[in-house]
């Protein structure tokens, strides 16, 4: 009879209760136990147990149960653990165990193998496989040609229903995910489709040609994964098909890859809106250190920057204190408000929203938003320096000040991201950068200049 954790894993895979369970009988070199454990789940938790510990524990766990997971659960893994995972098990096991994916996986993990690892994997696997690595890998890194899925169902257009169904149940894929079968003309050019559940309900003896649908996006095999990922989201495609240069059929991209592309490429964007270029947990110190340091180094020299501007005013500072206190109020606000705008820029961009066309349009609605932000923060903030310092002219400046510098940093958080994006620079790792370097320069030198002019 299962005890508590088995029925857990059986009932909703990996629990922290499971996960206790594992680490327990793993210290205890409990090997069936851990398998009893780990083999029922899914390939997803399988890969979530071994992400999560440790690398000495991850080590252990794979010498004990590595060759018996799913060998789905090694598209799953982090690149790190993945690597981790081939120098436990080896070239043998992992020429074994890559067969039974989709061609698609198999080539993106292949991909991320040293070149001798690469080697041997392919030395040790079967011919028919080891051509369809070389091919994939013949494409450029992230592109449609790399990650398509080279098993695809096409017909001619003048077979029948029944000859259909028949043929689709004589294939001898497994794992492969499909959604419709690919009509063809006689030079392999796709000229239709038809979905399953639209096969399936036909009448039997209707040719193809009567109920293909020719409302096809096709995507060409060179094509950045990036606009693969747009092109589904804007015309909601569960399937689409890859073609070479003269428009002949190479392959299929299903939507369970595009929701990987997706989740890749956003979490790119959020870790590099922070600076930041990984967010494993496995990375050492050193690998972290090096990663963010140097945007704190580029942070540095813009504070520096701002701090040159505060110096040319230093004489007005020691006058009125007051300032002193109520200018990274400005600053700040500037800041906060130019990134609200950048994060709705750079998403934009990303889904192709802003073309030059549209630029324009965009910048003005959000200058218009910061102006009337500017206007009910100025006068909030007026009436809080009226209250706090009772001088209705440094309040005066300080309304002003904030209306100009909300105003310029609507207009900065659209043109900054724009332009770094027209001069091939990836908007979400700089914007933030430049940004808070401008807010910062114009709120203080708005303010105190502002300040200077009328106060002193």
């Amino acid at each position: 009879m299962p005890d508590e954790a088995q029925q857990l894993v059986s009932d909703f895979g990996l629990t922290p209760k499971v996960e206790d369970a594992i680490l327990t009988a793993l210290k205890e070199q409990n090997t069936p136990k851990i398998t009893s454990l780990i083999m029922p789940m899914h390939p997803s938790d399988q890969a979530l147990i071994l992400n999560r510990t440790s690398h000495s524990q991850c080590e252990e766990l794979l010498r004990l149960v590595g060759e018996k997971l799913d060998p789905e659960a090694i598209t799953f893994l982090d690149e790190e653990v993945r690597q981790q995972a081939f120098d436990v098990l080896g070239s043998d096991i992992y020429a074994r165990l890559l067969p039974s994916l989709d061609s698609d996986d198999m080539a993106h993990i292949a991909a991320e193998l040293k070149p001798d690892d690469l080697e041997h994997v392919l030395e040790a696997m079967p011919l028919e496989n080891r051509v369809e690595v070389k091919q994939a890998l013949s494409y450029p890194d992230e592109t449609a040609g790399r990650m398509m899925q080279r098993e695809k169902i096409a017909v001619p257009p003048f077979w029948d229903v029944r000859q259909t169904i028949d043929y689709v149940r004589s294939l001898s894929f497994d794992k492969e995910d499909f959604y419709s079968v690919i009509v063809t003309d006689p030079n392999y050019h796709p000229i239709g489709e038809v979905r399953f559940d639209k096969l399936i309900r036909a009448d039997l003896n209707k040719k193809i040609s009567e109920i293909m649908e020719i409302d096809m996006h096709l995507i060409p095999a060179m094509i950045d994964q990036e606009d693969v990922a747009n092109l589904f989201r804007r015309y909601a495609m569960v399937s689409a098909c890859v073609v070479d240069e003269d428009g002949m059929l190479l392959g299929i991209i299903t939507i369970d890859d595009v929701v990987h592309i997706i989740d890749e490429e956003a979490e790119e964007d959020l870790m590099a809106l922070a600076g930041v270029s990984d967010s494993s947990l496995r990375l050492s110190i050193v690998q972290m250190f090096k990663g963010r340091s140097r945007w704190l180094l580029a942070n540095l020299g813009t504070a520096i920057i701002a701090s040159m501007v505060i110096g040319i005013f230093d004489s007005t500072l020691n006058q009125l204190i007051a300032l002193a206190i109520l200018m990274p109020i400005v600053a700040s606000m500037g800041g906060n408000a130019g990134t609200q705008t950048v994060t709705v820029a750079v998403r934009a961009i990303a889904l192709n929203g802003l073309t030059p066309k549209l630029i324009w349009r965009f910048a003005l609605k959000e200058v218009v938003v910061g102006f009337f932000n500017g206007i009910i923060f100025a006068a909030l903030s007026a009436i809080i320096v009226i209250i706090w310092f009772a001088d209705i002219y440094i309040a005066a400046v300080i309304a002003v000040a904030m209306i100009i510098n909300l105003t310029v940093a609507a207009l900065s958080g659209v043109l900054i991201p724009y332009g770094l994006h027209r001069m091939g620079i990836d908007p979400a790792i700089s914007s933030t950068v430049f940004l808070t370097t401008l807010t910062d320069i114009v709120g203080f030198f708005v303010f105190l200049g502002l300040a200077a002019w009328f106060l002193i």
